[in-house]
């Protein structure tokens, strides 16, 4: 039998999940059979699926035990050390209090998947970095790249022109930045490493100069503990270390001594994973671990999955596909994709790469899709193309701005 039009028509079935959360309560609630019916949302209308790894024997069996009396259910390897569990939010969202009620061999796994589950369910406040309290749950917040470098990819090095660098860095403060990151060093693919001595020199004054001029908080891009600790003594106070605390023994312990905010990105030697997300996720956790040692607060902790770093063009493109799978470390996520060589293959179509210049549409388009799968900071050249995109952006994927609830439709065709 063949639908008609008519018939589709007339019963105008549409799918509300995967969605906006609020989609759903709202039709539920416009059935008029009052709130309590919305508990059966959390039963039958949110499925929830969540990834394990790490189990012992033990532990996989009161797992599988207690998901079935839940009514969900457990697909394992055949070692029993890798699972995934299958349910509604409701019956998974009870599974770890079982698993924490059951002793001490679960308790530690019951409270990894409630982590998970909140740090999933709600967007992280923010980020704290020294005296600066930077909430990121309202709008997408904006880290501008000063590269005090003469060899930048992104062909915006400044080499040791001072006045230049500081210049970008109070340009991009009044486009509306709210991080300044000064790094010294250049990342890009076969770069050479910038010795110690030069990397201070190259960064230290361009800190000094914008924390005076300008009220922003100013961070250090560096993988170097000495030079971390240099430039927070010069006023800087954030850390973006491109290694995530675990290159440099030392970083972890500036970092802690100073309460500086920190950017514990993703990196690796070699792109060969077996799963990227997972590979990424594992990295970050140990990153929060070695931070967590340190005693460094995790309010002053934001996570970068290293768009670019370690990774294939495939790489990247699947990182922000499934940047969403990072929400349940519970921290502020960052993204710089800004003109990187894998937005000029793309929009090449197979040809040479197109030129930095030509990259800025590109990058955009990486920005607001990270936006929309979770990312709360994006590190970006183009400050002000930036700012405006994300007013857009935030406005669809985080609510839509109070002054526009109340605005009328500017005329009778829109």
């Amino acid at each position: 039998m063949t639908l008609s039009a008519a018939d589709a028509a007339r019963f105008s079935v549409r799918p509300l999940l995967p969605g906006p959360e609020d989609a759903l309560r709202a039709e539920v609630l416009r059935l008029g059979a009052g709130i309590e019916r919305l508990a059966a949302l959390a039963t039958h209308g949110a499925a929830e699926a969540l990834a394990l790894r790490g189990l012992e024997p033990d532990q996989a069996r009161v797992l599988e035990r207690e998901a079935r009396r839940l009514g969900l259910a457990v697909l394992s390897d055949a070692a029993g050390r890798r699972a995934v569990v299958l349910g509604s939010l409701q019956a998974v969202a009870e599974l770890p209090s079982r698993l924490v009620d059951f002793g001490q061999r679960t308790a530690g796994l019951g409270q990894a998947i409630a982590a998970c589950l909140a740090g999933k369910g709600a967007r992280p406040w923010g980020l704290v970095a020294g005296p600066h309290r930077l909430p990121s749950g309202s709008r997408t917040l904006v880290m501008g790249v000063v590269n005090v470098t003469p060899d930048s990819f992104s062909g915006d090095g400044v080499g040791e022109d001072l006045e230049a660098a500081v210049a970008r860095g109070m340009a991009m403060a009044g486009a509306g930045a709210d991080i300044i990151d000064v790094g010294g060093e250049s990342t890009r693919p076969h770069s050479t490493p910038v010795p110690e001595a030069e990397e201070l020199d190259r960064v230290i004054p361009v800190i000094r100069a914008l924390v005076a001029q300008q009220a922003l908080p100013v961070s250090v891009d560096t993988r170097k503990a000495t030079v971390a600790a240099a430039a927070v003594a010069a006023g800087a106070t954030v850390v973006n270390d491109v290694w995530g605390l675990r290159a440099d023994p030392a970083m972890a312990e500036v970092c802690a001594a100073h309460e500086v905010g920190v950017v514990v990105m993703h990196n690796q030697r070699g792109t060969e994973y077996v799963d990227l997300m997972e590979a990424v996720a594992q990295a970050l956790r140990e990153s929060l671990a070695v931070a967590e040692r340190w005693g460094i607060d995790s309010e002053r902790i934001a996570i970068d999955p290293g768009f670019g770093f370690g990774k294939t063009p495939a790489h990247n493109l699947e990182l922000v596909r499934r940047l969403g799978e990072l929400r349940g470390l519970g921290r502020p996520i960052l993204v710089g994709p800004s003109r990187k060589s894998t937005i000029g293959l793309v929009l090449a179509g197979g040809g040479p790469p197109a030129p930095v210049p030509e990259r800025l549409e590109g990058t955009l388009a990486l920005n607001v899709l990270a936006v929309a799968a979770g990312a709360d900071l994006l590190r970006v050249h183009d400050v002000p193309e930036t700012v405006r995109a994300l007013r857009l952006a935030d406005a669809v994927a985080r609510g839509t701005p109070p002054q526009l609830l109340t605005t009328p439709a500017p005329g009778p065709t829109g």
